[in-house]
Order: C-alpha cells, then structure tokens, then sequence
C-alpha cells in the first residue's frame, strides 16, 4: 500500500504538479557494476535475476571507483546520456538508485532532469547513513532541496518499514512504499561446508566505525583466549590499515585477515568457510551481505538497526546485541561456538526466512508490479 500525506511548500507531492508522460521503458542509473558497495550488489542482483530481459530497460552507471577524473568524466557522460535518453518516445520511467551524501548529489541533477524533461522518477533509497546525512550534514537549504526531491519522484522506495517512516518524517509528502532487499538462494548442494580447519568469523562490507568493524576485532581480543583457534575475516575496502592497526594493538594481529574486496567466486568460498557471519553495525538500510549470510545457512549476530529487524528474530534466526556492545558481541560469539547445535538451528532457520521473504524472485515480481503501473509491460516470452 502507499502511503502520503500534503506537507509544505517545499514538499508538494509530484501529483499536485504537472501531469507525467507514460511510460513504456526503464531507464535505471546507478554505480558502475564493476565496483563494490550495495547498490552494486542490488542492481548486479537485478542482472542476475533476468530484469533487463523482462522489461525493456537500460542502465547508465553514474558512478566508478577510480581517481577524481575517472569519477568526473563518469558522471558527465551519465548526464549526457541521460539528457539524450530522456528524449526519446515513449518517454522512459527513470529509476533512480541512490544512498546519501556523494551518491545522493550526484542523482539530484538526473532527478531535476527527470522533471524538466517531464518524466516520473523513482527514487531508491540504500544505506543506513540517509537519515543522518539529511539532519546533521545538510544545511537548511541542502534539506529543503533534498525534501523537493523525494516530493517530486513519483515513488520512493525504501529499503524497510522502519526506513519509510523515517523518510516520511523527513518529507510527510513523499509516496513511500517498501521493497526490501533480496538475494539469490545457493543451491542447497553448496550449502556443503568446506573442511573448517578452524572457527572462522566472517565480516562483509566497507571496514569502518560505522560498520561496527572496530567493535569486532574487539569482541574477537576478548575471546581469543579461550578459541586460540578462532580466525576473522574482514572481506571489504576501507580502514583496512586501521584494523590491522588496531588487531596488532590487542594482539590479535594473526587472528584477523583483511583480504579487501572479495569477487563472487571468492565471497562463495569466505561463505562457505565461515562458522558465523558477524555484521555489528551502527546504521544500516537492510544489508545484502547479511541476506547472503543467511541464504547460505550461517548462524548471524547482528544489531538491531535499519531494517534488521525486519530479517532477524532474536534467538529465532540470528542473535542481535545493541550497537557498540563490544562485551555483547564477544558473548553472542562465545555462545555459537561453544553451541554448535544451536548454530545450525539458527543457520537453517536464518535460510528459511530469506527463502519464504527475501528471495531475489519475489523482488523482482514486486519491482515488476511497481513498473508496471506506469505503463511498462514486460516483453513477450519466445
């Protein structure tokens, strides 16, 4: 169901302005497929999954990992590309993929498009930071603007119900509707565990404060002495210096791996290998690589913010601690190893819930749902 409501001036919903062509294509724009991050994983899903043979839709990457230049010159041929796409007849639907700070201004200037060129958008929101990036890092007037541009797309999607609210009490006006994140189930005969060696902790995502990155190699010093054999793996770019850094501070400097960005193929082989997925965060939007975890039947310790809850029951399908619970980490984790019976309940019942509520199928009917009441049918099977 959406949902709306009039706000102020600033935050006219997109129906009380000028009427909208419609639509009989997709244009998404997005971050480029060969970087990292969750719209990457989202959109590669998406790929994965048939949508662009489903609907007639083209994608336009925004955004590559590389120097200022190569980021630059990205973005401007995306907005040339857009400005000639916008153009054509039948006029497309412009889906926009989009988390906060960088990303979110490097999208305003397509969404502003989008509007001139009198077409509906839809914006989508990934990450956990938006909320704090509307209140605490934008200035009266980046939020008013922010604000216009959830008002005017004609649907924000958010990533759970939690994060429509929180939409919403940024912009009251904004039509918000909830289509979670999803994942692809493994086959059940690659659930076959690779020979542990040893109780392997896994880690996926950017290693930051945020991410609770810090707070794991922590939780992991304080146990490290009762599982002498206990590994960390740390699979993701960013403050990898500062996490050895700080393993070799506590003494754990052998017990942590930071291997970087991990392909598919690799990221298939972490899973595989690891006993539990830990992902102790501050803010979150509702992470792939936590629905990974749980597709592949892992035992998860996770916290309960952004859409978290929407996938984790406490001691149903996971384990959650409050954020910043260094000794509540080390104890969930002392727990499941010590409890392998226990681990594999959680395990088993972690898959079923991502198999009855998140796989990557029902994303792709209920995104086709959402196109669809634009005009956008799906192609005609051969």
């Amino acid at each position: 169901m959406l949902h709306s409501t009039v706000g102020s001036a600033d935050c006219q919903p997109a129906a009380a302005r000028t009427p909208l062509a419609a639509c009989r294509s997709v244009l998404m724009v997005g971050t480029h497929l060969d970087g990292t991050g969750g719209i990457r994983a989202v959109v590669q899903g998406y790929v994965d999954g048939g949508l662009f043979e489903r609907f007639d839709c083209v994608y336009v990457a925004t955004h590559r990992e590389g120097s200022t230049w190569v980021k630059l010159i990205t973005a401007l041929k995306a907005w040339l590309r857009v400005a000639v796409l916008l153009r054509r007849r039948p006029a497309p639907l412009v889906h926009v993929q989009t988390a906060s700070r960088a990303s979110f201004w490097r999208k305003s200037a397509l969404c502003l498009m989008a509007r001139l060129a009198g077409r509906p958008y839809l914006l989508h929101v990934h990450g956990g930071d938006f909320a704090q990036f509307y209140a605490t890092e934008s200035g009266p007037i980046a939020r008013r603007f922010i604000r216009y541009l959830l008002a005017q797309a004609s649907l924000v999607i958010a990533l759970s119900e939690q994060w429509r609210e929180r939409l919403l009490g940024i912009c009251p006006a904004a039509t918000v509707e909830v289509l979670p994140n999803a994942v692809a189930l493994p086959d059940s005969r690659a659930l076959r565990r690779l020979q542990e060696r040893e109780p392997t902790l896994l880690f996926l995502g950017e290693l930051r404060r945020a991410k609770g990155t810090y707070d794991l190699v922590r939780a992991l010093a304080c146990i490290a002495e009762r599982f002498p054999q206990v590994k960390l793996v740390c699979g993701g770019v960013g403050a990898i210096a500062e996490v050895r850094q700080l393993a070799a501070e506590l003494g754990v400097s052998d017990r942590v791996i930071c291997p970087g960005w991990l392909d598919p193929e690799r990221k298939r082989v972490a899973l595989a290998g690891a006993s539990i997925f830990v992902l102790p965060s501050y803010a979150e939007g509702m992470p792939i690589a936590l629905l990974e975890a749980m597709s592949w039947g892992l035992a998860v310790i996770a916290t309960p913010v952004g859409g978290i809850p929407q996938l984790i029951r406490h001691e149903v399908d996971g384990l959650l601690v409050a954020p910043g619970d260094i000794a509540g980490v080390a104890a969930a984790v002392e727990r499941l190893l010590s409890d392998p019976a226990l681990r594999d309940r959680l395990g088993a019942a972690a898959r079923a819930t991502v198999a009855a509520h998140f796989s990557l199928e029902a994303a792709l009917e209920r995104l086709g749902a959402i196109y669809r009441r634009f005009g956008i049918e799906a192609r005609a099977k051969p």
